[in-house]
């Protein structure tokens, strides 16, 4: 078997012009230097045989077709988007949102923004494949969609997807990432091993600049939410607006289904079906372009939708001198179980009762997959730093088959969650080159950050629903909630660390 990595153009869209690869070809232990659709691989006996030949490489790109724009650029797109409601789509419409706007007392109007988020798992990814000798391709992929495996594959070799035997193999996360039918180490691996004649096993081994840089990003949002309330503080109306590129697209024999008449419910989800009984509601989206390549992220839309719906709630909460978890029994008197999962974190977290000072509580809903809440306690140092104490986490899931690893998958989504929200950005420079390449410039939680997790379960007959994402959506808001209440700054543009420290 050989190993090859493939440099990913500094740019996305960018295609190879030139490339002068001899010294590269004259390093020891190098094999070939092959171009393929997406960049230049070089293959090695070893992975740093390879590594030594890629920085060897002098490569001149195109950018005909690149993304030049930077992204501040594409936030203020977003922006733009949402502000004008040009491209909007109506995704929800019940009610009557301006006769509820009329009958309001106080509105909030705030715009909520997230940046493109990387999947950064611990492994960088990788594939084998190697064609046997009766005609079958065989590849080995960490892969979340074993049929996406074969497509990938089968359209790299220009074969029928039934000549592709997939081994699956066990993944060092995945969080979406290894969801792709295209642009993945599978279809790389495959270019090469094809250029090759077929003659050796390939590996395609990332580093991780390269999957950096190769995108698949949680896409980019921008959001406007207007919610009024009247004189006793009852929801009257929420328009909700938002801007992002489509996700679905990227999923073959589903993205037809789950993009219809404009609308990709793979962004909207948890907005279009959001925990709360609003008589009053509008949803319009904006789907926009851009050449930066998306992918489903752990939990998908609800990871930005619920952030933005949470925290204008709580904003409104405020206006309306209310209680922010009064307001939310009272939207989900029709949703007993994400109702009695707010009560259960209420309880637990001791809600209502004053913290030592310094300290500050704030809460979080959520229907994805299964029923939850979530209070987050957070704490500020004489720096003014920012610290997550304590978080407690009530979950419906139905009944609960293997308790440990429901709650292994809650704590491990409140963490991946919390390095996003606090740090979590992919930065494009003018010109749009690619700036976030590694963990120096993208941090995740280290063991001193993390806080005191307490994950209840709430016994139940119904049957098991999902857990392997659901306490993801509610943390941002949790924690962005907590930081208002605690410092009255209220946090609209992720990460909070461009506002605020966070250790």
């Amino acid at each position: 078997m050989l190993t090859a990595i493939v440099l990913h153009p500094p740019r996305f869209g960018a295609r190879v012009a030139s490339v002068d690869d001899k010294a590269a070809l004259a390093e020891r232990g190098v094999k070939a230097v092959v171009p393929i659709e997406e960049g230049i691989a070089v293959v090695g006996e070893t992975f740093s045989d390879a590594q030594h030949g890629i920085r060897l490489l002098n490569v001149v790109w195109n950018d005909d077709n690149a993304e030049r724009r930077s992204s501040d650029q594409l936030l203020e797109e977003h922006r733009r988007l949402v502000e004008s409601g040009e491209r909007a789509v109506v995704a929800v419409n019940a009610g009557d949102v301006e006769a509820g706007f009329a009958n309001a007392t106080h509105v909030v109007d705030a715009l909520y923004e997230l940046p493109y988020l990387a999947h950064a798992p611990m492994e960088p990814n990788n594939a084998v494949c190697r064609m046997r000798d009766d005609g079958m391709l065989e590849v080995w992929a960490g892969t979340e969609s074993p049929v996406y495996t074969q497509m990938s594959a089968a359209a790299a070799a220009g074969i029928e997807k039934e000549q592709v035997l997939v081994h699956v193999t066990k993944a060092g996360g995945s969080f979406g990432l290894h969801s792709s039918s295209r642009r993945d180490p599978t279809s790389e691996a495959v270019q090469v091993a094809k250029a090759l004649g077929w003659q050796r096993p390939i590996k395609l081994q990332s580093s991780r600049e390269e999957e950096f840089k190769s995108g698949r990003y949680r896409a980019m949002a921008v959001h406007r939410i207007r919610a009024g309330s009247d004189a006793s503080g009852r929801l009257t109306a929420l328009h909700h607006k938002l801007a992002a590129q489509p996700t679905s697209p990227n999923l073959p024999n589903v993205g037809e289904v789950l993009f219809k008449n404009g609308v990709d419910f793979m962004t909207t989800t948890g907005a279009v079906d959001s925990p709360y009984a609003i008589e009053n509601f509008k949803l319009e989206a904006s789907n926009v372009e851009a050449g930066v390549p998306i992918m489903v992220w752990r939990s998908v839309g609800n990871s930005h939708t619920e952030f933005a719906r949470e925290s204008a709630l709580d904003e409104l909460a405020v206006a309306s001198s209310r209680d922010p978890i009064d307001l939310r029994r009272e939207l989900l008197a029709n949703n007993p179980r994400t109702l009695h999962a707010l009560e259960v974190a209420a309880e637990c977290a001791s809600w209502g009762l004053p913290l030592a000072k310094g300290r500050a509580r704030g809460v979080a809903c959520s229907d994805f997959l299964s029923s939850a809440a979530q209070i987050a306690e957070v704490s500020r140092d004489e720096r003014g730093r920012i610290h997550v104490e304590r978080i407690v986490f009530a979950l419906d899931c139905g009944i609960a088959v293997n308790p440990d690893l429901i709650r292994a998958q809650v704590e491990g989504g409140i963490l991946y969650a919390l390095s996003a929200a606090a740090w979590g950005e992919i930065v494009l420079a003018d010109g749009g080159d690619i700036v976030t390449q590694n963990f120096d410039r993208y941090p995740v939680a280290r063991m001193q950050s993390l806080p005191e997790i307490e994950v209840h379960l709430i016994e139940s007959n119904e049957p098991p629903t999902g857990v392997g994402e659901v306490s993801v959506p509610t943390t941002a808001p949790a924690l962005a909630n907590a930081i208002a209440a605690l410092t009255g700054t209220r946090i609209r543009r992720l990460p909070f660390s461009k506002t605020i420290p966070i250790y």
